[in-house]
C-alpha cells in the first residue's frame, strides 16, 4: 500500500444523489469503500463537508456567521448515517465534534483522537474546526496534521485539479501536479487556499479525486489518480 494513513475530505455533495441532500446508496457506497481501506490495513480519519446542507459561496446573503454555523451543523446530516452505515458493516469507528452540537458524539479530544486510531477505529470529524469564516478543507488539513496523516485526500465531484472550471470551460486542461505556491497565485479554487498555505507550511501533500466507487482504494494502492499538490 501506498499510504497507510489518511485522512479523506468528502465533499457534502458525496452523500446526495437524484435531487437528494443525502441518498442512502451514496451513503454505503462510501461506507463500503472505507471498509476496504479498513481491511487493507489503513488508518482512516474523515472529515464529512455540509455543502450539500449550507455554504457561504451558495448563498452569500444574511448573517456569515450563522450561515457557517448552519454548514457545520449540517454536516450531521452526512455523519449520523455514515456512521450508522458503518457499524452495520461491522466497522469500528468513533466520531468527534469541534463544539457542543448537543448530540451524543464527544467534542475533539487530542489523546482520544490518537487512541480511537490506534485501536483501529476509523474516525470522523464533524463541524468544521469549529469556527466561522473557516471551510472544511481547512478543517480537513488540520484533521490530518493532527492525526499525522500521510496524505489528505479530497475525495470530491471533478477528477482533479484543472486550469479552470471543466464545467464552464471545455478547454480546461487537468493538472497532474501543481506546487502549493502555483494553486494558491493561480487561484484555482478545487481547494481553499488557507487549507494549502497550512498544508505548504506542514509540508502536508493533498491530493485531489473524484468521488467514485473503487477510487480510493485505487489511490492507496498506488495508482496514480486525480492531481497531487505538493
Amino acid at each position: 500500500m501506498k499510504y497507510k494513513n489518511v485522512l479523506i475530505k468528502f465533499s457534502g455533495e458525496a452523500f446526495g444523489d437524484k435531487g437528494k441532500p443525502v441518498n442512502k446508496r451514496q451513503v454505503k457506497l462510501i461506507a463500503s469503500e472505507i471498509k476496504e481501506l479498513v481491511k487493507a490495513k489503513v488508518k482512516v480519519a474523515i472529515v464529512c463537508g455540509g455543502g450539500n446542507v449550507s455554504r457561504w459561496k451558495d448563498v452569500k446573503k444574511g448573517d456569515r456567521v450563522e450561515v457557517d454555523l448552519k454548514g457545520m451543523k449540517g454536516g450531521l446530516k452526512n455523519v449520523i448515517p455514515l456512521e450508522k452505515a458503518l457499524k452495520e458493516m461491522k466497522v469500528k469507528v468513533q466520531v468527534f465534534t469541534s463544539f457542543s452540537l448537543n448530540t451524543k458524539y464527544p467534542k475533539f479530544n487530542y489523546s482520544k483522537v490518537t487512541k480511537a486510531l490506534k485501536e483501529n477505529k476509523v474516525v470522523i470529524f464533524v463541524s468544521g474546526t469549529g469556527h466561522p469564516f473557516f471551510t472544511h478543507d481547512t478543517a480537513a488539513c488540520l484533521r490530518a496534521l493532527e492525526t499525522n496523516a500521510e496524505v489528505l485526500i479530497k475525495a470530491t465531484k471533478v477528477d482533479g485539479i484543472y486550469s479552470a472550471d471543466p464545467t464552464l470551460n471545455k478547454r480546461a486542461k487537468r493538472i497532474k501536479s501543481i506546487s502549493y505556491k502555483s494553486i494558491i497565485a493561480k487561484e484555482l479554487k478545487i481547494i481553499d487556499s488557507v487549507a494549502v498555505a497550512l498544508a505548504q507550511e506542514n509540508k502536508l501533500p493533498i491530493r485531489i479525486i473524484k468521488w467514485q466507487e473503487g477510487n480510493l482504494i485505487k489511490l492507496i494502492k498506488g495508482k496514480n489518480l486525480g492531481s497531487i499538490i505538493k
